[in-house]
């Protein structure tokens, strides 16, 4: 696929992107069994000079929502709001986000933006684009900065690695994967893991889930499905 947002990128694009800008600023970030994220936001800083602000007001979208972060294009700039506490999952996811916007998006046409300063709005319930976007679209651009943040929050050797240290250390079989089915030590298994592993990276547990089943580290065979 390809549309107004840019050249199709899948799944593995966007990790191999993200995975290529956290290396630009720290090739030994992908070594550690940390989320990657203030070394790269002190990178753009430092080096492209690009401004961070986490103490403002964003305000309400116009249907309400409160808006958690957005990306100016001119001038080039992410906010997140104050509401959100320093370091907290969602302050990260939603940094993370921006950031996605900022790698990915920066080279749209601003004139596909119908606002007086073109941006993008990211609201507790969804990434809000520009008005006279069409649906296929906005979707498109909100699905590659969801992807771009988990991937920048959870790259994939950084995550199987802290997985690995974490089985190894409660004896844990199956190294580097994780089985589950309806089996009760299975499901014991599956629910340390997913609370340990979300503490050590400061990652809800929900976002974890997502991005170990992306990346197939993760199988659920329970015969019915839940979180």
């Amino acid at each position: 696929m390809q549309g107004r947002s840019g050249n199709y990128l899948n799944r593995n694009d966007i990790d191999a992107k993200a995975e290529e800008v956290i290396s630009h600023f720290d090739d030994a970030a992908l070594s550690r069994q940390v989320s990657p994220i203030y070394q790269v936001l002190d990178g753009l800083v430092s080096k492209y000079r690009t401004p961070f602000h986490f103490d403002q007001d964003l305000g309400h979208s116009p249907q309400g929502r409160k808006i958690l972060g957005r990306y100016d294009f001119q001038p080039r700039q992410i906010l997140i709001d104050r509401v959100l506490p320093y370091d907290s999952p969602r302050f990260r996811w939603t940094l993370c986000h921006e950031i996605g916007h900022l790698v990915l998006h920066r080279k749209i046409d601003p004139k596909l933006v119908s606002r007086e300063k073109p941006q993008f709005v990211d609201t507790r319930t969804q990434l809000h684009f520009i008005r006279t976007a069409n649906r296929s679209e906005l979707e498109w651009i909100e699905w590659q900065a969801n992807q771009f943040a988990s991937a920048m929050l959870l790259p994939r050797p950084i995550l199987l690695s802290a997985l690995i240290t974490l089985q190894t250390e409660r004896g844990i079989r199956r190294l580097g994967s994780v089985y589950l089915d309806d089996q009760p030590w299975n499901l014991t298994d599956y629910a340390t893991i997913l609370r340990d592993l979300s503490r050590k990276l400061n990652v809800s547990r929900t976002i974890l889930r997502i991005r170990m089943l992306n990346l197939g580290i993760l199988v659920d065979a329970r015969r019915s499905k839940r979180s």
